[in-house]
């Protein structure tokens, strides 16, 4: 029998599980093509003219695709998808590009620890369920891959049970709190230490919105570029009561 969902139940538990679940080649070449056109637009240089590259800028904060329908958020591969995990309940966001240009001069590490997102400082507390990233050009180990922490949002997830008056960003203020709060201590049996999402372009990392991640340097000589794409629950924007809920269940709003 052919299933009449995008994902396999192996693929929803793997999700569940670790916080997170790649997919490869989900987007075609001639997606591939229409973004890396925009986007080299935007900068006003191309890839094969590393003179032309404008290394300073590394977040292109509040880009609009064009047109708008084509931005990755709203791309016909990943609608079914995040509609089998979330129904009807979770709705497009934003997610601006990120560049990694190359610095080959420098010495690349695994970072010892990441954060999570929806606590930027010019944005505020802007929750949301689950994001995903994609990259327009192959991405090898050390090339400013995301990185990010296997099972590290069941640790998120256990500290705001403990701690549910925090969740609107507050805990970014306790006496000694440090983002290894929320990368270390996995859970039993998991992956330990951050793991790069190393990639062809076209392929999607769907992570939880807990899961701890960062960006790394890239060494390498091709630049790193990644999409970004988010989707809250319907009300988390918008109902005080829900946005401060942290269910007992980690999966009791979403469809899985």
């Amino acid at each position: 029998m052919i299933s009449s969902t995008p994902l396999s139940k192996e693929q929803v538990q793997h999700f569940k599980t670790h916080g997170f679940l790649v997919l490869e080649n989900l987007f075609d070449q001639s997606s591939l093509d229409h973004w890396r056109e925009q986007i080299w637009c935007e900068l006003e240089a191309s890839l094969d003219q590393p003179d032309s590259w404008p290394r300073e800028r590394t977040g292109l904060d509040g880009y609009q695709y064009d047109p708008p329908e084509s931005a990755l958020v709203h791309h016909s591969a990943l609608t079914p998808i995040i509609q089998q995990l979330g129904g009807d309940d979770f709705v497009a966001s934003g997610g601006a590009p990120i560049i990694r240009w190359p610095e080959p001069e420098k010495s690349w590490q695994m970072p010892q620890s990441g954060h999570i997102d929806a606590y930027g400082a010019a944005s505020g507390w802007s929750p949301f369920m689950v994001g995903a990233t994609t990259y327009l050009y192959d991405v090898q180990p050390s090339g400013g891959a995301f990185i990010f922490w296997p099972g590290s949002h069941h640790t998120a997830h256990r500290y705001f049970r403990q701690n549910p008056a925090l969740v609107d960003g507050s805990f970014l203020t306790e006496e000694g709190f440090s983002w290894h709060t929320f990368s270390d201590n996995l859970c039993d049996n998991l992956q330990t230490g951050g793991q790069e999402f190393v990639a062809r372009a076209g392929d999607v990392v769907l992570w939880h919105s807990y899961l701890t991640h960062d960006g790394s340097i890239n060494v390498n000589d091709c630049p790193r570029i990644a999409l970004f794409a988010r989707w809250p629950h319907q009300h988390q924007r918008q109902v005080a009561e829900f946005r401060y809920e942290v269910p007992e269940d980690l999966w009791k709003y979403w469809a899985i």
